[in-house]
């Protein structure tokens, strides 16, 4: 099965047929320069050159640009003429002007760049990315965004001209930020442009924490102050929204008393026991888990001051949810008791389908 290869591309194919005497306006001459050596030609196609398989397709993320729209139309001719899958993705924002370029167009390749990889991983599709080409930023973020989707990340070494692979060794980074301030996330990156108002978020960001602020920045915008998440900010914000999705998969099911509780709930309340149930499903559910003084089979999820909880289990893959409760008697009454397989049988559970 063949992979896809996102790669960011620059301006480099222009510049070195320019060097050559060409004229790059001849898109002719161009596609047969690339052909001649798509070694020498360009950085894309120098990495492109060592690394792409039979199957592979190729997606070129190009910057806001003449130049850089131009380079990726002249690339994607050249690969389909050579039976290549390839296509292009324009990065909105990212263009010469220096504050446009933080403000908007690294956010934006960060957001088209994880949106590529959630999209290779809903058709099964192995991803590579090839950081060579376009930007310093770029390849910077590029590799940022690979170590914490887990993807291996490609760059030409510019020294020895070699293809230097990043292996796809998993960052400890910790999602459960995102998980308890989630409502703030999710309000901010719904304003437009994923931005909002100094003025209606001053308070909000107020009540964060300093390790939640520090991915946040404010910035100036025909005259209006804004705040949205830094382009850091925004890779661990995708990466986040990434294991929201493969976490979909993780099936949930409810025990009888669950499911009583999660039917009688009211819509603001099972909104939330909706958040719990969603989080519980990602991979770092363990860290954010605990036993109770009454032992037994299951755990209490989650920690920290927040009213609602639930007790759960694992078993082959799935989650099994024994109750649905909030901080009171009630709850204080099942961490003493603790519950128990023995009183129970998997036929009795439910799935939970949100």
């Amino acid at each position: 099965m063949g992979r896809i290869l996102l790669t960011t591309a620059g301006a480099s194919l222009l510049n070195n047929a320019q060097r050559d005497g060409l004229d790059v306006t001849d898109e002719t001459a161009v596609l047969a320069y690339i052909t001649r050596d798509p070694q020498r030609a360009s950085a894309e196609t120098n990495s492109l050159s060592r690394i792409l398989q039979e199957g592979d397709e190729v997606v070129l993320l190009h910057s806001d640009t003449e130049e850089g729209a131009r380079v990726a139309t002249l690339l994607e001719r050249f690969y389909q003429e050579q039976g290549v899958s390839c296509s292009r993705v324009r990065i909105y924002g990212l263009t010469y002007e220096a504050q446009g370029f933080v403000d908007f167009g690294l956010k934006n390749f960060v957001r088209a760049l994880a949106g590529e990889i959630r999209k290779a991983a809903k058709r099964g599709k192995e991803v590579v990315i090839n950081a060579t080409g376009g930007f310093k930023a770029e390849i910077a973020y590029a590799t940022v965004l690979g170590l914490l989707f887990k993807v291996p990340v490609c760059y030409i070494h510019e020294r020895f001209q070699e293809v230097v692979v990043l292996p796809p060794a998993p960052m400890g980074w910790d999602s459960s930020l995102f998980l308890w301030y989630r409502e703030f996330f999710d309000w901010l990156s719904q304003g437009e442009g994923g931005v909002r108002p100094k003025s209606e978020a001053q308070g909000r960001v107020a009540a964060l924490p300093e390790e939640a602020q520090v991915l946040l920045e404010e910035f100036d915008l025909e005259g209006k102050s804004y705040v949205g998440l830094s382009p850091l900010g925004e890779a661990y914000f995708e990466a986040f929204l990434g294991e929201l999705e493969q976490a979909q998969s993780v099936p949930v099911y409810l025990s009888p008393k669950a499911r009583r509780t999660w039917e009688d709930l009211d819509p603001s309340s099972r909104e939330r026991y909706r958040r719990i149930l969603e989080n519980l499903r990602l991979p770092n559910r363990a860290a954010q888990s605990e036993f109770k003084s009454g032992g037994g089979d299951a755990l209490g999820y989650p920690k920290g001051q927040v009213d609602e909880r639930v007790f759960y289990a694992e078993k082959d893959g799935a989650l099994y949810v024994f109750a649905l409760t909030r901080h009171g008697p009630e709850y204080d009454r099942m961490c003493r008791e603790g519950f128990y397989w023995k009183d129970f049988s998997l036929t009795d559970f439910t799935l939970w389908e949100g």
